[in-house]
């Protein structure tokens, strides 16, 4: 299954410019690392590790940050020009899918599709 790049959900970047999507694809790492340590998080073998516990705590406090700090979550949905409730909400439909089993997945991703395309 492919996943969509962060700049494939916006339909036009407020800015087009290097750093727009410089920023766009730090925000599309922190997602692909956000469901790849989701995935893992369930493995008992890596569940007590240290290091995955630090960056998996790290990487959540990321995006629910109420900071606008440069390089913050919210502050490259501001560069970007979108909101940042939506994107968490987006990200969360995201990581439903990616973590369902593939029997259920398929059917999970077409009506998470058709709500987002009748919001």
């Amino acid at each position: 299954m492919r996943t969509a790049m962060i700049s494939e959900v916006l339909a036009e970047p407020s800015g087009d410019n290097n750093d727009t999507h410089l920023w766009m694809a730090v925000m599309d790492r922190a997602v692909r690392d956000l469901v790849a340590l989701e995935r893992y998080r369930k493995d008992p073998a890596v569940v007590d590790d240290p290091v995955f516990r630090y960056d998996y705590r790290t990487l959540k406090k990321w995006f629910h940050s109420t900071s606008m700090e440069p390089g913050s979550f919210n502050w490259i949905c501001s560069l970007v020009n979108i909101d940042p409730k939506w994107a968490l909400r987006r990200l969360e439909e995201r990581l439903e899918v990616c973590l369902l089993p593939e029997s259920r997945r398929d059917n999970r991703e077409a009506l998470v599709s058709a709500a987002a395309q009748a919001a």
